[in-house]
């Protein structure tokens, strides 16, 4: 995974204002899954519809053939993603399934046949509204090359699943007011966006780096934000920082 960058996910998260409807959701599924070399991305939203709360959103890269299979056997009563996935706060391996049997392994089984890759993780979204999502990514790296790679998905895809999952409400009828934050939040995040550290932006504003970190971490949590990478994109979104000169 030496091949990608910091900048691919700013790039990918630059991108996610472009979508407008399910088949460009589905456009920019594909070209994140050929930028982290995996070999299907699944986006699958709940309460996000702004007509009819019981209609899921589904955005996938699996073959047709595979979708339809999986309906027709009626495999969303035994995947265990989707039936562990929305209880989870945290990313889900695939791995832990562990030795599966019976249905389950018909159903593993049947997947890998249809191309979806025998590794798999599950970032869980949930909303402020109710609405909750999984954002499933899959590969066929060996068990060695998955948990090296596996730490750069579960860092890049719980930011990517947040924005592409308030990308989708917004474009469903459910647009989010944007967070208020004091000047001092702002001016922390700004230099953040300028590339400097917590103990860089202290120096520059002349407050101590503990007082900047609380800063961070209260804008992080405003914005609903992971990281501070994170906190940085939902606000260029939302317009609240202005691009360096």
């Amino acid at each position: 995974m030496e091949n990608i960058a910091d900048s691919d996910l700013m790039d990918a998260l630059s991108k996610i204002s472009d979508i407008a409807d399910r088949n460009s959701t589905i456009r920019f599924l594909k070209d994140v899954a050929s930028r982290y070399a995996l070999n299907t991305i699944a986006y699958f939203g709940v309460g996000v519809g702004g007509q009819n709360e019981t209609d899921p959103y589904l955005a996938v890269t699996y073959p047709p053939e595979w979708v339809a299979h999986y309906k027709n056997r009626q495999y969303v009563d035994v995947d265990p993603v989707v039936r562990l996935g929305f209880r989870r706060m945290l990313p889900l391996d695939w791995d832990e399934f562990g030795n599966t049997t019976g249905r389950l392994k018909n159903f593993f089984g049947e997947a890998g046949d249809f191309g979806i890759g025998r590794r798999g993780l599950t970032v869980p979204v949930h909303g402020r509204c109710g609405d909750r999502a999984l954002f499933s990514v899959t590969s066929d790296l060996s068990a060695r090359d998955w948990a090296s790679a596996k730490l750069l998905y579960m860092r890049d895809f719980q930011v990517l699943a947040t924005h592409i999952h308030d990308r989708v409400l917004g474009i469903e009828g459910h647009a989010s007011e944007p967070a208020s934050l004091s000047p001092r939040e702002l001016e922390c995040l700004q230099w953040i966006a300028e590339g400097k550290t917590a103990w860089e932006c202290a120096v520059i504003l002349g407050l101590s780096h503990h007082t900047v970190r609380c800063y961070l971490e209260s804008a992080r949590h405003k914005l609903h934000a992971t990281s501070n990478t994170h906190a940085v994109s939902i606000a260029h979104r939302a317009g609240l920082l202005f691009d360096p000169l």
